[in-house]
């Protein structure tokens, strides 16, 4: 007789089998490091989606910040994250880092979940909330400009390069699966409250529960083994504005990054901003909608990762990227009409490919990097990558405010300086495209 209890068993080993092949072995002091590795990705990961994106939007429109404070939170981050290419300042002079890397990631968390959610109850006039607001963005961004790029070149000692295309396509499907979750329980649980006039409870709310995950992001952090770095015993000021241009073939990769950066940024928080504030949408709709993203991060991974083996890391991101820009045309496309379908078929486009391009750019940072100071070179890629983040965003606050008021008639469709910004963007993307094509055509043969 068949034990048909035994089935569900069955089927989870398989399942977990699946998820473990080819970087986990029972008993392994690097494997259970990358264990950790994975879960403090998640823990990262629905901190991010239950506190920020929207809901940071969220909880700056309820302060009463307009759309000139909005674009400069937006700027402010990746400002204040270009300063990681002086990190190695302070980190190579540790031979030994776990501690001030594990004790610094709390801090900010602490920082950045706790002060920033309380700030909005500050017995204090709207512009000193906003003011301290601001300060409070810049002070999360800049402590984490210095410990980043420690964390990144610690965590990817962890995994061999022959093993990054499997353990990088686990974390993005599962942490796919775990953002969307999170998003659109986050999103319910603040409609509740928006509905009785109580948004700013509902979002302090979810800020709460994602200080209980920086505390078991701490003790996961804990428990990582550290391993001696490749240095040579300090780093000089000039080191860190002279050493990374030596490595051409690494300079080409940073550009690359820089590109990407670049154009995806340009819209910044303002297509949130049309969405919840112009049109009205409501948290859940979005939530729902980006938790499409599930089922399409498990079948499409795989194909991407395929993909990436055939290929290299440089030419899957073109492929993706090429195709990407059709998701911001579409964007240009949603009116108050056409949001109810218009939406989620962009943002589906975009669930498509995303895979593509996150894939390609968890190990493009590691991709001809030099054996000795890598933490110089983590946070040179770093600051060159926010740096074009910031040149982006100064564009689309540029435009933005240039054509403040100002609509075009499209195919019959009227159009708002938000959205026909996308246009812009999937313009500059092209051309992106094309000058990462050319630069991996020299870069692709050592990737």
């Amino acid at each position: 007789m068949k034990n048909y209890m035994s089935y569900p068993v069955m089927i989870a080993k398989h399942g977990m089998r699946f998820f473990t092949e080819g970087w986990y072995f029972r008993g392994d002091e690097q494997s259970r490091n990358r264990r950790n590795h994975l879960f403090v990705n998640y823990t990262s990961t629905i901190i991010a989606n239950i506190i920020g994106m929207s809901f940071f939007t969220g909880l700056l429109i309820n302060m009463g910040a307009d759309d000139g404070f909005i674009g400069l939170m937006a700027m402010m981050p990746i400002a204040a994250n270009m300063l990681q290419v002086f990190a190695p300042l302070l980190l190579e002079r540790f031979p030994q880092r776990r501690k001030l890397l594990m004790y610094g990631r709390l801090f900010i968390f602490i920082l950045n979940i706790a002060l920033i959610g309380l700030i909005p109850l500050f017995p204090v006039t709207q512009q000193m909330r906003l003011a301290m607001m601001a300060a409070a963005v810049l002070l999360v961004n800049l402590l984490n400009a210095f410990f980043a790029p420690g964390v990144s070149v610690w965590f990817i000692s962890f995994t061999p390069q022959s093993m990054r295309a499997r353990f990088f396509s686990v974390i993005m499907m599962t942490n796919g699966i775990l953002a969307a979750l999170a998003a659109l329980g986050a999103g319910s649980f603040v409609d509740m409250f928006k509905a009785r006039g109580m948004e700013l409870t509902g979002l302090q709310a979810m800020r709460g529960i994602a200080l209980a995950l920086a505390l078991v992001d701490f003790f996961l952090v804990r428990d990582m083994k550290e391993y001696p770095y490749e240095n040579t015993g300090g780093i000089k000021i000039k080191q860190l504005l002279v050493e990374p241009f030596r490595e051409r073939l690494y300079l080409r990769t940073v550009m690359i990054a820089f590109l990407w950066s670049l154009t995806a940024s340009i819209p910044g928080a303002y297509y949130s901003v049309y969405l919840l504030k112009d049109l009205g949408v409501s948290y859940s709709f979005l939530m729902i909608v980006g938790f499409f993203n599930v089922p399409l991060l498990l079948l499409l991974t795989p194909v991407w990762e395929r993909i990436l083996r055939r290929h290299s890391w440089f030419k899957t991101l073109t492929i993706a990227m090429g195709l990407f820009l059709v998701h911001y045309i579409l964007l240009a496309f949603v009116t108050e009409t056409t949001v109810l379908f218009m939406y989620p078929i962009a943002v589906l486009c975009a669930f498509m490919l995303a895979p593509g391009i996150n894939l390609a750019f968890a190990n493009i940072p590691y991709v001809n990097i030099p054996v000795k100071n890598q933490t110089l070179f983590i946070g040179f890629y770093s600051s060159l990558a926010n740096f074009g983040a910031f040149v982006g965003i100064s564009i689309g606050n540029g435009f933005i405010s240039v054509t403040h008021g100002r609509t075009i008639n499209l195919m019959g469709v009227e159009m708002g300086n938000k959205q026909y910004l996308m246009l812009l963007v999937s313009g500059a993307m092209l051309a992106a495209v094309f000058l990462i094509h050319l630069l991996s055509r020299k870069t692709e043969g050592k990737a």
